[in-house]
């Protein structure tokens, strides 16, 4: 035993030496406490069972960390993921209070004899995320997918005519599809670091919409604060991800006005900057930025609040194609192109 304590302890060294390579301090915080749980647990006798396992993940993680030290920019991603929580258990701490709505009673059974029977809530920020492109790795949800799944058959709508020719749908079942629905589309879904608050301002008598995300703004609109709020990662993030010249503008922009620039946050790292820079990018490129627009009057009457999601102007943009809803004219000419081609095929 003696001799496995010291090989863990060796091995801990070793990923502590690869942490501090690590370019920014939150980086370099995280990883050690993640290293650090990982090692306790491996250590403590009650948990005998989970170390193997745990090796694995530390044996892991060091990879990761010493690719990731060296350049690979495949391995940095998964370092970057990790620590934002694009993946791993801090990814499902911040999912976890956007499984349901405060204040909403829930929905009823489907069995009415069975508690767990209750079909998935969809949140307002959840519902936003998931009809996005913004946040979605796949095609974005239409609106009309989240009350009816597209697995789910036609026959479980009593209504219906295959209700009425083979029978009611089981009940079961039902609930199956639809909690399968749920879980497979959240794994889908990219979650947001924080919630913005679209307020009015008025600069100069011309108004603007400024976004806001302190305590204040989100207890005027009644948002709930979502993932790291308050924490200034995200902001952090979107400074290392912008290039100089935006940086160099910002500054003399402030001192114009006669503000004071916090200072950006600097990159401690033994890598190009520019390689840094380009793995934040395509970091912002995988959060999404959750917007609430409160309720605001218009002349057919007062528009309700919504949540919308948008992508940070820092973003790298995205490498595959957009996927959007085609309008009238698209279809249109769709329509077109099939009726000159069918009379083309026709003709021969």
């Amino acid at each position: 035993m003696n001799g496995d304590v010291k090989s863990v302890l060796s091995l801990y060294r070793t990923c502590l030496r690869q942490i501090r390579r690590l370019p920014t301090e939150y980086l370099r915080q995280f990883f050690r406490l993640k290293i650090g749980d990982d090692v306790r647990a491996i250590l403590d006798p009650r948990l005998k069972h989970l170390q193997p396992t745990k090796i694995n993940r530390v044996q892991k993680d060091l990879r990761k960390l010493r690719a990731a030290n060296g350049g690979i920019s495949k391995c940095f991603d998964y370092i970057l993921d990790t620590a934002y929580g694009r993946r791993g258990p801090l990814r499902w701490e911040i999912l976890d209070p956007l499984r349901s709505e405060p204040g909403v009673p829930p929905p009823p059974r489907i069995i009415s004899a069975v508690e767990s029977s209750r079909p998935p809530v969809y949140s307002r920020e959840m519902t936003a995320l998931l009809t996005s492109d913004a946040s979605r790795t796949t095609k974005a949800l239409p609106s009309a997918a989240l009350a009816n799944p597209p697995s789910l058959p036609a026959r479980a709508n009593p209504e219906s005519p295959e209700a009425r020719a083979l029978g009611p749908f089981s009940k079961r079942r039902e609930v199956n599809i639809r909690w399968r629905f749920f879980q497979q589309e959240l794994q889908r879904t990219r979650l947001p670091l924080q919630v913005a608050v679209n307020e009015p301002t008025v600069s100069g008598g011309v108004w603007s919409a400024s976004r806001n995300t302190d305590v204040d703004a989100l207890a005027r609109a009644g948002v709930r604060p979502v993932g790291l709020q308050h924490s200034g990662v995200f902001e952090e993030i979107e400074s290392l991800a912008c290039p100089p010249s935006k940086l160099r503008h910002s500054a003399d922009r402030a001192s114009s006005a006669g503000l004071t620039e916090h200072p950006a946050p600097s990159l401690d790292s033994h890598l190009p900057v520019r390689f840094l820079r380009r793995r934040y990018q395509q970091l912002l490129a995988r959060i999404p930025m959750l917007v609430f627009k409160p309720p605001s009057p218009k002349p057919s009457g007062t528009q309700p609040g919504r949540f919308e999601v948008a992508l940070s102007p820092n973003a790298a943009k995205r490498s595959g194609p957009a996927h959007r809803i085609a309008g009238d004219t698209d279809l249109a000419w769709i329509r077109c192109a099939q009726a000159v081609k069918g009379s083309a095929s026709k003709k021969k």
